[in-house]
């Protein structure tokens, strides 16, 4: 079964009432003094993309935790991103580092909120070419995670290019794996 979580940027309380899954950022919960109560199951995203615009994650891991934990008293969260290190050539500038010292920095990101939050952290495939997920995934294997026998594994890196024959390519590589794509749209472009 396919699931489809609505990625909103809105936090009001009509959007949790709305009985539909969402996928949330958790920038835009930490404004929130009151949290809301949910109606459908969510997906918390770490915010990654926004954080890594200034070069390194400010938020710390202690700190994400404890906002999983208080984010959890909204109920019926279905799981969260660990803190991903996306690979877009301008995150890259940004922070100095190479694709493969991303995808280090998000595996092992991975296995210590695992570690803290158990099975409500999902692992994320970071990249930017085909070969590069290839070797993520075998970055998880390396460190004991069968990424074949997780309910879900995110696909990071590939909201700006998912009208492309390029994202297709990468996808069609993760088979058989069960795969959320981060920024993924359901709508269609005219033309």
């Amino acid at each position: 079964m396919e699931l489809f979580y609505l990625g909103t940027h809105h936090t009001s309380t009509r959007w949790w009432q709305a009985g539909v899954p969402l996928f949330v950022s958790r920038r835009q919960l930490e404004k929130r003094s009151r949290l809301p109560e949910a109606t459908a199951d969510w997906a918390l995203d770490s915010g990654g993309f926004t954080e890594l615009q200034g070069g390194r994650w400010r938020t710390t891991e202690d700190q994400y935790v404890r906002d999983v934990g208080r984010y959890q008293e909204i109920g019926r969260l279905d799981w969260v991103a660990p803190q991903d290190w996306m690979c877009e050539p301008q995150i890259l500038h940004k922070t100095g580092f190479n694709v493969g010292e991303h995808q280090w920095l998000t595996v092992r990101n991975f296995l210590r909120l695992r570690d803290r939050l158990g099975l409500l952290v999902v692992p994320v495939l970071q990249g930017w070419d085909r070969d590069d997920y290839l070797r993520c995934w075998q970055q998880y294997e390396r460190m004991g995670v069968d990424l074949e026998r997780e309910r879900l594994v995110g696909v990071g890196t590939v909201c700006r290019r998912q009208n492309t024959a390029e994202a297709g390519v990468i996808l069609r590589a993760l088979w058989p794996l069960r795969l959320h794509g981060f920024g993924f749209s359901a709508t269609r472009e005219s033309g």
